[in-house]
């Protein structure tokens, strides 16, 4: 349970205040919201950038221990031994739960 101070304490005056906002604040009120939604908006397209880009990675990686394994197996004249492979990826981000 949060702790209660001071400025989380509500009465009469500061709900009737926040009630009887007057159109400048509102606007203010709306337009800092709106500001907040758009970092948070480029926040989440940076993310999804740096996801893609990991998962592009993880890719170029299998790819490179596949062509390793199949020099090793060349050179040993033996078979090639499978590496275990990812989970499965069922949503966007590429992440199993």
């Amino acid at each position: 349970m949060p702790r209660r101070g001071l400025h989380s304490m509500q009465t009469r005056a500061s709900r009737k205040a926040v009630a009887s906002l007057q159109t400048p604040e509102l606007y203010l009120k709306l337009t800092s919201l709106e500001i907040e939604r758009s970092r948070r908006a480029n926040e989440l397209e940076n993310l999804m950038e740096r996801v893609h880009k990991i998962q592009a990675r993880i890719g170029t990686i299998i790819q490179e221990q596949e062509q390793l394994q199949t020099r090793i197996a060349a050179q040993q004249g033996t078979t090639i031994v499978n590496l275990p492979m990812p989970a499965s990826t069922n949503n966007s981000v590429g992440f199993t739960y």
